[in-house]
C-alpha cells in the first residue's frame, strides 16, 4: 500500500506543478517523513534533504490540501506558530481509500454511461462517439473521415465491473 501511496504523491505533485522533478522531490519528502516517524518542520525537512525551504513549503502545503500528509500546529516558546508535518500508516490508509472512492465513483459513472447508450468508434483514430454524435457526423469520423464502427460494450463493461468490485474491497 505504501508504494501506491508514494506513486499517488509523486504523480499528484508532478501534475500540479507540471514538473517531474517536483514529483520526485515530493516523494523524497514523504519517504523522509515516513521513515523518521516523527513530526518535522518544513525548515528541518529542507535541511535534511538539502533543498530550498520555499520549495519544501509549496510541496507540503499542496500535499496537505490533498490530505496526503498530516500537519500539527505548535506554538513555540516565543509564541510563534510552527507547523510540524508527518506521515504515518493511518494517513496512507486514508489517502488510498480516498483515491479508491474517487475512482469507484468515476467507474460507476462510466459503467452507467456504457450500459445506457450505444457507441461508435473510429478504427483509425480510436475516438469514441455516442449514437447522437455518430448520426450528426453522418457515420463518419469528423477528424479523419473514416467510417465509424459500432462498438459492443459488453466486454468493456465486464472488465470495468471487475475493477470496480476489486476497489470496493479496499
Amino acid at each position: 500500500m505504501k508504494d501506491a501511496y508514494l506513486y499517488v504523491v509523486e504523480k499528484s505533485v508532478a501534475w500540479e506543478f507540471d514538473s517531474p522533478e517536483y514529483g520526485r522531490l515530493a516523494r523524497k519528502i514523504v519517504e523522509l517523513l515516513y521513515e523518521r516517524k516523527e513530526d518535522l518542520t518544513d525548515d528541518r525537512i529542507a535541511i535534511l534533504l538539502n533543498i530550498s525551504t520555499a520549495e519544501t513549503r509549496r510541496i507540503l502545503q499542496y500535499l496537505m490540501k490533498l490530505n496526503l500528509i498530516g500537519v500539527r500546529k505548535k506554538t513555540t516558546e516565543d509564541y510563534r506558530i510552527e507547523y510540524a508535518w508527518y506521515v504515518d500508516d493511518e494517513i496512507i490508509r486514508q489517502a488510498i481509500s480516498s483515491r479508491a472512492r474517487v475512482v469507484r465513483e468515476k467507474l460507476s459513472m462510466l459503467i452507467r454511461s456504457l450500459t445506457e447508450g450505444a457507441y461508435y468508434i473510429c478504427p483509425s483514430c480510436f475516438i469514441r462517439y455516442s449514437l447522437d454524435e455518430a448520426v450528426n457526423w453522418g457515420g463518419t469520423c469528423p477528424i479523419c473521415g473514416t467510417q465509424l464502427e459500432y462498438v459492443e460494450n459488453v466486454e468493456e463493461i465486464n472488465k470495468l465491473t471487475k475493477i470496480f468490485e476489486k476497489l470496493e474491497k479496499l
